[in-house]
């Protein structure tokens, strides 16, 4: 017994360690696989005579207007309802809100908003990304179809978007804790009557950062939307004429504390308003691959190509969409031919009579199926590891097993309490706020599991002591056996969160090469094997906790009388 309670603690830790090394390897490819996710559709060709740039698929007009794309960077959609400027804007137009895709961060979503490309199609996931999006935007549309752009943005826009071909351009640096939106406007306005241009794109940057700084709910956050709205208020009356039209809208909005990238309401529902000579008044949902398509039909450009949601039906000069509706089937046929691994694209005959988005949809469930069913051996193996680890804790000793269940238990109510109610936290990319607190927020979470797994064996040794009608000092022959306890406690806790693990490996994967998964079970996946990482730590420290609950708890004192005497 001796023997096999010393095994017990050595291989039991051993093997503690190895899934936490195992974990931290997981979660580190698992995470730069979203972060360095480019997929398979931006490379595809669209199908010939499908061509949105194609000169017959759109006749633009000899005076096409200016068209001024605002982007408010961060502005929630509820305190976008108290800026006096956009309401005068919603009054005379046409009032949107539109959900952002996953991951609802500043450079995917600035792309979707430009090119009516979610994440998935643009491969832009992460404010990570530092080339040149693969996807057409609406800079490329309006320069190929020979209109004059300007645009007023932070620098990134020029990495990112190749803004300075436009031959008119201000950009600058992100500066916190500087006002840096009555700059951009100025020059705005500025680069707008230089160049007579017909498609003037701002960003406004400011909202966001007072979001990050002082919570979304914040006094701050709401004093910097008035006097965002107040520059915005400029830029109308300096642009407004017969012929223009604007178009307001945000990336993302923030959770009351700061922070987005989550599939929180508040982050993900933003506004998109449009009003000019050619917007009818209405109201509508939608999603914002749909604004791009928008400013397209307003603006007289052919629809970026690589877009997936159709303009907003606001014309109030009973535009025809067609080409909308053609470059929505040629871009969703290619799309469905990445998915399906088909040569060459899809047959127009397939797309056209189920609709190009819905064939996209089936084949990705199709594909979806197969690759859960690939993925089903794999994911099965795991959880038999995980089931046979619990159950060789059980052949040591049901008491331990018992023990360790319990304080299995507590591990999830102490972990769950700080992570839901002292910190507030949610599985969600918005509990961090920005990214460069990404590393101390992962260590957090890996200091809760050593916590949680410290008081875990602390319950597990009350527990053993209380099955016990005759506890045992943790001396001589009993020693290995309370040691083993703290072990078996951790090793526990880790099987249970592995055959969470294993679920989601079956259900997701732990490549992204194709499909973006559903990034709140994703983060949750991520926050498993950090804590299965930090507990690593806690199978260090449980034997040494068992020991010393065995060698001083009170109720062990109260049963020494009928303890007998030890050799």
């Amino acid at each position: 017994m001796k023997a096999r309670n010393w095994t017990a603690v050595i291989a039991g830790l051993l093997v503690c360690l190895g899934a936490a090394y195992g974990a931290y390897t997981l979660a580190t490819y698992s995470w730069n696989q979203v972060v360095d996710y480019r997929g398979p559709y931006a490379k595809q060709v669209l199908p010939a005579g499908e061509d949105p740039l194609d000169p017959s698929v759109i006749r633009l007009g000899p005076d096409p207007g200016l068209t001024v794309y605002v982007i408010v960077d961060g502005l929630r959609e509820d305190a976008s309802r108290n800026m006096p400027t956009l309401n005068a804007l919603r009054a005379h137009g046409f009032d949107a809100v539109v959900r952002t895709s996953q991951p609802s961060l500043s450079f995917p979503n600035w792309t979707t908003l430009l090119s009516g490309a979610p994440q998935r199609i643009s491969g832009v996931t992460t404010n990570w990304f530092e080339e040149r999006v693969p996807v057409e935007t609406l800079v490329d549309t309006a320069l190929n179809a020979g209109r004059v752009v300007a645009v007023s943005a932070p620098t990134d826009f020029e990495m990112l978007y190749g803004v300075k071909r436009t031959g008119h351009v201000f950009l600058r640096d992100w500066d916190a804790g500087t006002y840096m939106s009555s700059g951009i406007v100025d020059n705005a306005i500025r680069l707008a009557k230089e160049s007579s241009a017909t498609l003037l794109i701002v960003h406004l940057p400011d909202v966001d950062e007072a979001g990050h700084e002082f919570g979304g709910s914040s006094k701050q956050y709401a004093d910097t939307v008035a006097k965002v709205d107040a520059d915005l208020g400029r830029l109308v009356t300096a642009m407004q004429g017969a012929g223009t039209t604007f178009v307001v809208t945000a990336d993302h909005g923030h959770i009351d504390t700061g922070g987005h990238g989550g599939p929180e309401d508040i982050v993900t529902l933003v506004p998109a308003v449009f009003a000019g000579p050619g917007v009818r008044p209405g109201t509508a949902e939608g999603t914002q691959d749909q604004v791009a398509p928008t400013v397209a039909l307003l603006a007289e450009l052919p629809a970026p190509r690589n877009a997936t949601g159709a303009p907003f039906d606001l014309s109030a000069r009973g535009a025809d969409v067609t080409r909308f509706a053609r470059q929505l089937d040629a871009a969703y046929g290619a799309y469905t031919a990445a998915v399906t691994g088909s040569p060459g694209n899809t047959p127009r005959a397939a797309t056209a009579g189920l609709g190009g988005r819905t064939a996209f949809d089936e084949a990705t469930a199709q594909r979806l199926d197969t690759d859960r069913a690939g993925r089903l051996p794999v994911a099965l193996g795991l959880a038999v590891l995980c089931l046979l680890a619990i159950a060789a804790v059980g052949m040591l000793s049901w008491r331990a097993l018992v023990a360790a269940l319990s304080g299995t238990a507590a591990y999830y109510l102490v972990y769950s309490g700080l992570y839901f109610i002292v910190h507030g936290y949610r599985w969600s990319l918005s509990s961090f706020n920005s990214e460069a607190m990404l590393k101390a927020y992962l260590n957090g979470r890996m200091t809760d599991a050593i916590i949680a797994g410290v008081i875990a064996a602390i319950v597990a040794a009350d527990i053993y002591l209380a099955l016990r009608a005759v506890p045992m000092r943790p001396k001589g022959e009993y020693l290995p056996g309370w040691l083993a306890l703290g072990v078996a406690t951790v090793l526990t806790i880790q099987a249970t969160i592995g055959l969470q693990v294993a679920w989601y490996l079956w259900y997701w994967g732990a490549s992204v090469n194709w499909y973006i998964p559903d990034l709140a079970m994703g983060f949750k996946y991520d926050l498993d094997l950090i804590q299965l990482t930090g507990l690593g730590a806690a199978a260090i420290l449980a034997p040494v906790v068992t020991f010393l609950v065995g060698r001083y708890h009170p109720l062990r004192r109260t049963k020494q009388a009928v303890e007998p005497a030890e050799a």
